[in-house]
């Protein structure tokens, strides 16, 4: 794409370009990236119905929508207090922080898929190679061992028999696709849940939440003034595209901002909005609830840096002994 991305100002160029027919998720003749070409992770990747458009797309987003909500409120806060009291027994230090609003969100999913405590270590440390194979700009490296990562998550997931895992591949076959679409979106979950959520944890508790401010006015906060994923790409499939008065040219792509001044859009919007929102806000809340009960202080906050990241905000917390 030798084209300049075209750059988005204001929310009604944002709704219409994440609402536009002729803007795709992926460059139409590079649906999987080249570097995952014959590795594990290149059928993951294309059977995620976050990196499908049009009539592929929409079966299986019904099927994992169906899915996430075939799991009740109750349930995902049940996961999301055990989850959270098994990651941090006590108040934890600034590097235990950040990995505990790392480790939450893809725990939380991990139970409710069936993976067990014994597994969850390895399991965070899966995600988060594949989560940097899958961002923009990776390395070579980091793709490597995102790609190997992403068979180790296919395996886990293929033998998880909880309650999401049973939800997907029966709503998957309900709404017509596959056992590999299941078991390659369950890793999607895993994968989409672990950045955004960990970034609102993060921003939260820099917003006060525990202190003065409550947990839920802190969420809140963040998901209106700063969302932890901070934009999203589209691309035209077609010359003579239009949006925002100009005209695209095929595989030009398109820097959508989810945060203007007029409105946020935390969670998207349009046919790819996420459909995991509920569970994002219950495992945040609970997350921050529970650090609030174990007496966590503003004192692992005082040294935070931003994660690697052309898509995420995300904190991470570390100490000064740590950084030197």
């Amino acid at each position: 794409m030798s084209h300049c991305p075209f750059h988005l100002t204001d929310a009604q160029q944002v709704q219409a370009a994440l609402s536009h027919a002729e803007l795709t998720v992926r460059p139409w003749q590079q649906p999987v990236p080249l570097p995952l070409i014959d590795t594990p992770a290149q059928g993951i990747f294309a059977a995620m119905v976050r990196m499908r458009d049009g009539e592929a797309h929409r079966g299986l987003k019904a099927a994992v929508s169906q899915a996430l909500a075939d799991i009740g409120a109750q349930q995902i806060e049940r996961f999301s207090l055990h989850a959270a009291q098994q990651l941090a027994p006590q108040a934890p230090d600034a590097e235990a922080l950040t990995r505990f609003n790392y480790a939450l969100p893809v725990c939380v999913l991990g139970l409710a898929l069936g993976i067990e405590p014994p597994h969850w270590t390895t399991l965070v440390d899966e995600v988060l190679d594949f989560v940097r194979c899958i961002a923009p700009g990776a390395t070579p490296a980091q793709m490597a061992s995102g790609a190997v990562a992403a068979g180790r998550l296919y395996q886990r997931v293929s033998q998880g028999q909880g309650v999401l895992c049973v939800a997907l591949l029966s709503r998957c076959r309900q709404f017509g696709s596959d056992r590999h679409s299941a078991l390659a979106n369950a890793v999607g979950l895993l994968f989409q849940a672990c950045e955004g959520t960990a970034g609102l944890m993060g921003l939260a508790l820099l917003a006060g939440a525990g202190a003065a401010v409550s947990a839920e006015t802190a969420i809140e906060r963040v998901l209106r003034d700063t969302p932890p994923i901070q934009n999203t790409r589209r691309f035209a499939g077609r010359d003579g595209a239009w949006l925002a008065g100009q005209r695209l040219v095929a595989e030009q792509s398109v820097l959508v901002p989810l945060h203007t001044p007029q409105a946020s859009f935390a969670f998207g919007h349009g046919v790819h909005r996420c459909p995991g929102e509920l569970w994002a806000r219950i495992i945040a809340l609970n997350g921050l609830r529970h650090l609030a009960a174990l007496g966590l202080d503003r004192r692992p906050l005082r040294h935070v840096r931003w994660r690697e990241s052309q898509n995420a905000r995300v904190a991470e917390f570390y100490t000064l002994e740590e950084q030197a």
